[in-house]
């Protein structure tokens, strides 16, 4: 009898490392795995009795023999004779070995199977090579998950940065969890995800192939199957369309938009401020469809004029009137009507045909007018939320890179959307002290490239994007700054509101640490394009822009900071918190421009509410108390030895004392400025005017009370005044002082101005007369509002004199 050496191959395990195997495993995976009987059908009885939602056997192919090696061909050392025979059959098995192992480790033994999805069914003998490439794809991404987590562990106990530990979740291979259908994006547990239509018509159906452009297995148009399924859904639509009316725009509405030469000064305003910060358009395309308008106005789509109406809205309150332009305070009036416009038709009825990236602009679009225009921009935390929503149902939380099919456009527009609705998310949630709802586990989405409009190329171009150097500035470099300290920043709001565990004075020294370290490193590297700006360059940063860029990422620190502002005085550990929310408010409150200059900045701070508001209050705060905890502490520290006369007093004047007063100062020209503007609210100036009469008491040793009461009748006459002059052509019919009766509705924000229709709470005429008369003085400083808050002499918080109107006091 003929015998032969038998072969050295490398055999599967069950996660117990490689074995040698004498003959092939010929039962089923589950009953190895149980260790019972298996009688080898298919499936077998052992699984069927226990109703095993899988029945898995191994591929013939892993147990294919390997030719031998014959004597007098083989390498004379033995040892590497075995050895080139594992390698090569290592080699061979690489993308198929350690399956089981695998699976059974990190999920449900079986719940797999062979396939790498879920099945009921027996496996035939046909399907064992597909079987076998399924099995590799499913544990490269079982594999990729398992060092994603090893890579955060790690990064952890490390003591890595949570920005570390996003870019490395970020950057982690994985297959796409879900499908993108008609450019919606529906996750794993949707249930489109849980049936295959084609299936019930069989694998050998000739109705069925594989579309090669889209890769999607669909039915052929030249079948009857496709005519019949075509006049159905054709139907369909015309029956939706019947009961569904599409919104349209009103004549009004049209009859509304400015002259051309208004407009285009009105969208410069818009590009030379907020684009630069919140990328919304590709200016290029824009720009077509903003030429094609005015060409031809009855052929504009809705959501093409809602879109230019919005960027003129917000152009609005930049905009500088020329001798044969429009008026300022009617245009007020229409950025008004414009922004409530375009909330309607956002919310008008057949709401899928607005879920598309044209509507996710126009809703971008609307929550920054509402902010810069007045136009109820305090309550922007709740739609934020709607549209984090719509962006990820539109898969913008997903990478492009995810889905191949996605044009070179397409896919850097959908990362920058991305990119500010977060970043609206995040300044938001931190203006109402609310989660942002959002974490950096839901999302995958890249950093944009580093590219100007002009460099992303036509709508259908798959041509590669080519980023410029890191250190040139694009008209994205500015939102790629703010997306990277995203991280940061996301955790600063998570800690400060979380509910159920208390600030951390470590955690806030370590993550202000970092982000100003960060601040530091961008506004020098932005402020050298701004004093040296490239030659020929078009997309050069202006003042208004890398300002508002750097107090919208230092107010973060200046929040995380505040709750030890106040506990500096009595605990020196806390110095500096108090130094830290210091510099960040004077960097807040002091101007671009020298003082009395109308520039953008100046101009944002008139009109703007909702973040503006919140930087303007944390600043004005912050430097009020700082100022009086200064003075009262040179008080102290005075020698009591000095000489004082009946005609002396006790001048004491701190460090930067003038600096920070004007600052106070410039701050009430600002909250005047509002008023004039159209601002109801007339807290903010009387808090002002309280708040340097007391400094100025303090200082030169008067009584303190009468001071600031002093101030506060002398503040509401001027008020008075200055409402009465901007809403002078009022009839006053509808308002009665402190009753229920309101035109605009309880809790109105804003007067339209010239062409206003309304100012809330008070009538024309006598209204103003006997706001004056009737206002209860001793109520108003009964609750020693300008008294003292904590150790700084200042109870109540400073929001309560910004919003609301006069019924609050």
């Amino acid at each position: 009898m003929e015998t032969h050496q038998p072969s050295l191959q490398l055999a599967n395990t069950d996660g117990t490392g490689p074995r040698k195997r004498r003959r092939t495993a010929l039962s089923c995976v589950e009953c190895r795995r149980r260790k019972v009987k298996c009688n080898r059908e298919r499936p077998c009885g052992p699984c069927s009795k226990t109703k095993s939602p899988t029945c898995t056997f191994r591929p013939n192919s892993r147990i294919t023999p390997q030719p031998t090696i014959a004597p007098d061909v083989a390498h004379p050392r033995s040892g590497s004779q075995h050895g080139s025979s594992l390698s090569s059959s290592k080699t061979n098995q690489d993308n198929t070995c350690d399956t089981d192992a695998i699976l059974n480790r990190y999920i449900a033994p079986g719940t797999l199977g062979v396939h790498g999805n879920s099945t009921l069914g027996p496996l035939s003998v046909s399907n064992y090579d597909s079987s076998s490439q399924s099995s590799a794809l499913t544990i490269r991404t079982l594999s990729a998950r398992v060092n994603d987590l090893e890579g955060k562990l790690a990064a952890l106990s490390n003591g890595g940065s949570s920005k570390n530990i996003s870019y490395l979740a970020r950057n982690s291979p994985s297959a796409p969890a879900g499908q993108f259908i008609k450019s919606k994006f529906y996750g794993e547990s949707h249930w489109m995800n849980c049936i295959e239509p084609y299936e019930a018509l069989g694998q050998m159906n000739q109705s069925i192939a594989v579309n090669p452009q889209t890769n999607k297995t669909e039915i052929c148009q030249s079948t009857r199957l496709y005519t019949s399924i075509r006049e159905c859904k054709m139907m369909a639509r015309t029956i939706k369309s019947s009961r569904v009316a599409y919104p349209n725009l009103t004549p009004e509405l049209l009859a509304s938009i400015p002259t051309r030469a208004v407009c285009d000064q009105l969208v410069q305003c818009y590009l030379r401020t907020f684009e630069g910060i919140f990328r919304v358009l590709h200016i290029p395309t824009f720009t077509r469809e903003y030429e094609s308008y005015w060409e031809n106005t009855a052929a504009a789509k809705p959501s093409v004029v809602t879109k230019i109406l919005l960027v003129c809205a917000i152009g609005v309150p930049f905009y500088t009137p020329s001798t044969d332009g429009q008026s300022h305070p009617s245009l007020r009036s229409l950025c008004t009507k414009w922004i409530q416009s375009a909330s309607l038709w956002l919310n008008s009825p057949h709401e899928k045909s607005r879920l598309n990236m044209a509507g996710l602009q126009i809703q971008i679009l609307v929550l920054l007018a509402r902010q810069i225009c007045n136009v109820d921009g305090d309550l922007i935390w709740m739609p934020a939320g709607s549209l984090i929503r719509s962006a990820m149902h539109l898969g913008l939380h997903r990478d492009p890179s995810n889905f191949p099919k996605i044009s070179t456009f397409h896919a850097e527009m959908r990362r920058r959307l991305w990119a500010t609705v977060l970043e609206i998310t995040s300044q938001s949630s931190l203006d109402m002290g609310m989660p942002p709802m959002i974490s950096l586990n839901d999302y995958d989405t890249r950093l944009p490239e580093n590219v100007n409009d002009e460099d992303i190329g036509d709508i259908g171009s798959m041509a590669p994007l080519m980023p410029r150097p890191e250190g040139e500035f694009t008209q994205t470099s500015i939102q790629i700054a703010f997306t990277q300290t995203l991280p940061m920043r996301l955790e600063m709001i998570r800690l400060m509101n979380d509910l159920r565990a208390e600030l951390s004075y470590d955690d806030v020294l370590r993550l202000g640490s970092e982000l100003l370290t960060t601040c530091r490193s961008n506004a020098q590297r932005m402020q050298s394009h701004l004093v040296r700006p490239p030659s020929g360059s078009t997309s050069a940063p202006n003042a208004f822009q890398l300002k508002l860029f750097d107090v919208l990422v230092r107010r973060f620190v200046l929040c995380l900071h505040h709750p030890f502002f106040a506990k500096a005085k009595t605990n020196p550990q806390y110095y500096y918190s108090r130094k830290v929310c210091l510099d960040i408010s004077v960097s807040i409150l002091t101007p671009v421009s020298p003082a009395g200059v109308e520039d953008d900045w100046r101009n944002l701070m008139t009109y703007g509410v909702g973040f503006v508001k919140s930087l303007f209050l944390y600043g004005l705060s912050t430097v009020y108390l700082e100022l009086v905890a200064r003075i009262e502490e040179m008080h102290e520290e005075t020698p009591t030895v000095l000489p004082i006369t009946p005609d002396s007093s006790p001048s004491v004047v701190p460090d930067n004392f003038h600096t920070l007063r004007s600052l106070l100062v410039a701050s009430k020209s600002i909250a005047e400025s509002r008023m004039r503007r159209g601002e109801t609210n007339a807290k903010g100036v009387l808090f002002i005017d309280c708040g340097i009469a007391r400094i100025d008491a303090l200082v030169s040793g008067n009584e303190t009370e009468s001071a600031v009461l002093e101030a506060a009748e002398r503040g509401v006459k001027e008020c008075a005044k200055v409402m009465r002059i901007a809403n002078a052509n009022l009839d006053g019919n509808g308002y009665t002082l402190g009753g229920e009766e309101w035109s605009r509705g309880e809790g109105a924000d804003m007067v339209f101005g010239a062409e206003g229709e309304d100012v809330e709470g008070v009538g024309a005429g006598e209204g103003w007369a006997e706001m004056e008369m009737e206002m209860d003085w001793n109520a108003l400083m009964q609750d020693d509002s300008l008294g003292s808050l904590g150790e700084f002499g200042f109870d109540g918080t400073p929001e309560g004199w910004f919003v609301g109107g006069w019924d609050g006091m």
